[in-house]
């Protein structure tokens, strides 16, 4: 049976003697009838509480989930840069190995260059040194028979007597 607060106020008792107090009974069910009224507000004021709870509970929930998918696009956004950057650093290395690389083949293509170059050069002064040797050599030859044919022809002319001691 549903109550509500004109039911308590509008309820009527048969009388009979030796009966309840008519006005206590009638104060009694007035009090009754504010204290039910003032629960059944409270009642609805709760429900209505609780309606607005329960949708702000579900915008809540939809923020959540939103904010979950967001959570997730970023992560997953992250992880792709993360990647993408390891994959540039990785392209980036090979680059630089690459490119050490040809820096040492061409530093030992030089340092070979350089080297064939500078045995070249010990050939040219080896060779320099033996022609300027025998140049030397034939150059103080030249001079001791210059020398000797000299001395040979200085005597000759002694003892032919062309020496003249006056000139």
């Amino acid at each position: 049976m549903k109550l509500s607060p004109l039911d308590i106020y509008n309820k009527e008792f048969k009388k009979a003697t030796f009966g309840y107090n008519v006005n206590q009974v009638d104060e009694f069910l007035e009090e009754v009838g504010l204290a039910f009224e003032r629960l059944l507000k409270e009642v609805n004021a709760l429900q209505d509480e609780n309606e607005r709870m329960k949708e702000r509970l579900a915008t809540y929930e939809e923020m959540e989930e939103k904010f979950e998918r967001m959570l997730a696009a970023v992560q997953k956004t992250a992880r792709e840069q993360t990647e993408q950057a390891r994959k540039e650093a990785e392209v980036i290395i090979q680059k630089a190995e690459i490119k050490a690389e040809q820096i040492m083949k061409e530093t030992k293509r030089k340092l070979q260059e350089e080297y064939r170059v500078l045995k070249e050069l010990k050939g040219n002064k080896d060779l320099f040194k033996i022609r300027f040797r025998t140049l030397l050599e034939s150059h103080l030859k030249m001079l001791e028979e210059d020398e000797e044919l000299d001395i040979k022809t200085a005597e000759e002319d002694i003892a032919a007597g062309k020496f003249d001691l006056d000139e």
